[in-house]
């Protein structure tokens, strides 16, 4: 079992983007929870302790995120507009971007899920931990420089990428992020910077729909290190072992990162509302235990795991349990009750990974081979 770092607060839990609501001929029509609702987190938490994962896993302490950090990614007119728009909420929710809400508090706590995306950077980097995983919320991958979208308000992951550098001195990051939803905000962040490798395993026409294609490889000085894996609705386990085998796992041997960070959103799982995919609980173990061997033979096995979305509140937690598990590497006593045969790879998915590969193989010898 390999010492891993936790790192969550009941804080996360206070922020709200109010119920779910539909817009209908002469009024609304409230259908409760948002998808976005603190039980994830709480439901997450309480079966990570009920299995005995919790105990099996290092608690790493943690602070807001300074100013200095979150300028790293989003301008200072962004940081000054949630801040005053979250002040003046009082018991309300108010809009505060493209399908992102929040409340009077939203502010504070994306500042300390970014604070957690930092302090995992750390804890890491300095040691005596080498992997951490922060199960944080709001999520991040989203945002953008100067704009809240998709329940996302700082952008956590590419905050933790600019705090390695700046703070530990490192040169290469990679990032890899599984969301069932593209990255756009972090893709946006890093698109011509050579330093970041992003990847995005992703399904295709989902949130945001203009975005994500295989086509978009990087810009300027970053061609070649951005790469999209734009996955038919129905992947399911084997198909995402195939796009980490072709792919993923290529890239980044190649690009040989001082730091992996992995935006871990367990939305890909079958269950997931907004969601077409199937993953279930072994599929993101698999991803997990082959990010975390590749960072053994790269950077000295550090990486860190940054939670992102998930709204299935019955799958959601077990997804992330077998994202624990492969990343730990140990596999709690509990049984998957949703646990469905799986089906074989498709010609769908080869045919996505085939193109995602052409699209960077003028820029890595290591994807030339047919």
């Amino acid at each position: 079992m390999i010492p891993t770092g936790l790192l969550f607060d009941p804080a996360f839990l206070s922020h709200r983007q109010g119920d779910l609501v539909y817009v209908v001929p002469h009024g609304t029509l409230n259908l409760g929870e948002h998808f976005d609702s603190p039980l994830r987190l709480a439901y997450t938490k309480q079966l990570l302790d009920a299995v005995g994962m919790t105990e099996r896993l290092t608690r790493v302490a943690f602070a807001r995120a300074t100013d200095e950090q979150l300028l790293r990614v989003h301008r200072p007119e962004y940081l000054r507009q949630l801040a005053e728009a979250c002040a003046v909420a009082g018991e309300q929710v108010v809009r505060l971007g493209d399908d992102a809400a929040g409340s009077a508090s939203t502010e504070d706590v994306a500042r300390l899920a970014a604070g957690a995306a930092c302090a995992a950077v750390d804890a890491v980097m300095t040691g005596p931990l080498r992997q951490a995983y922060a199960l944080i919320r709001p999520s991040g991958h989203h945002a953008g420089a100067d704009f809240a979208m998709g329940y996302c308000y700082y952008n956590n992951v590419a905050i933790a990428a600019r705090h390695a550098q700046a703070a530990h001195g490192v040169e290469r990051v990679a990032i890899v992020d599984w969301d069932v939803h593209h990255g756009n905000g972090t893709q946006q962040a890093f698109y011509d910077d050579p330093s970041v490798l992003f990847v995005s395993l992703h399904e295709a026409a989902n949130f945001p729909v203009d975005g994500g294609e295989a086509r978009e490889t990087g810009g300027g000085a970053g061609a070649g290190y951005n790469a999209n894996v734009p996955l038919p609705s129905g992947t399911g386990d084997a198909g995402y072992r195939h796009a980490f085998d072709e792919l993923v796992l290529p890239l980044v041997e190649a690009f040989a990162p001082q730091l992996i960070l992995v935006s871990a959103g367990q939305d890909a799982n079958a269950f997931d509302p907004l969601g077409r995919m199937r993953v279930q609980r072994d599929g993101f173990r698999h991803m997990a235990r082959a990010l975390r061997q590749a960072a053994g033979g790269a950077c000295g096995g550090r990486i860190v795991m940054l939670q992102e979305g998930g709204y299935s509140l019955p799958y959601l937690p077990i997804a992330t349990l077998g994202v624990l598990e492969g990343l730990v590497g140990w596999n709690a006593p509990f049984d998957d009750p949703h646990q469905f045969v799986q089906y074989p790879l498709g010609e769908g998915e080869r045919a996505a990974v085939k193109a995602a590969r052409a699209a960077l193989a003028p820029y890595w010898p290591t994807l030339h081979r047919s």
